[in-house]
């Protein structure tokens, strides 16, 4: 989970743990691509807006590392893309602010579903 904003980060936090989800958390973009970089993660959640390196951005280098990556962007900012222009830009899923635990936990069934489904997608042998 990538968020700069400390309160949101220890309440999402304390949501997922509490349904049993591992969490790595870093405070600003590039931390979460550096942190991505280095281990194996089932999904990423990032905040729109980040000082230097923005959410945007973030998913653009996630899926860059890992095509198949499944991101969640979490955003006070009111996005309006439709699904073509938020995979475009390296999203699945948008969270506005403020977001209820029902909110989180049902996107990150969907996103787990999706993930699952990039994972036991055939591979084209040449």
């Amino acid at each position: 989970m990538i968020d700069d904003e400390e309160t949101i980060r220890e309440l999402l936090s304390s949501i997922l743990t509490r349904f049993d989800h591992d969490v790595t958390i870093a405070t600003d973009g590039m931390g979460g691509i550096k942190v991505f970089e280095t281990g194996r993660f089932d999904l990423v959640l990032t905040d729109l807006g980040m000082p230097g390196v923005s959410g945007w951005k973030v998913a653009q280098r996630i899926r860059a590392i890992d095509p198949d990556a499944v991101v969640i962007l979490i955003t006070g900012w009111g996005v309006e893309l439709d699904g073509n222009g938020l995979k475009e830009k390296g999203v699945d899923f948008v969270i506005s602010k403020p977001f209820r635990v029902k909110q989180i936990m049902e996107t990150i069934s969907k996103a787990l579903t999706l993930r699952d489904c990039a994972l036991s997608k055939p591979v084209e042998r040449k």
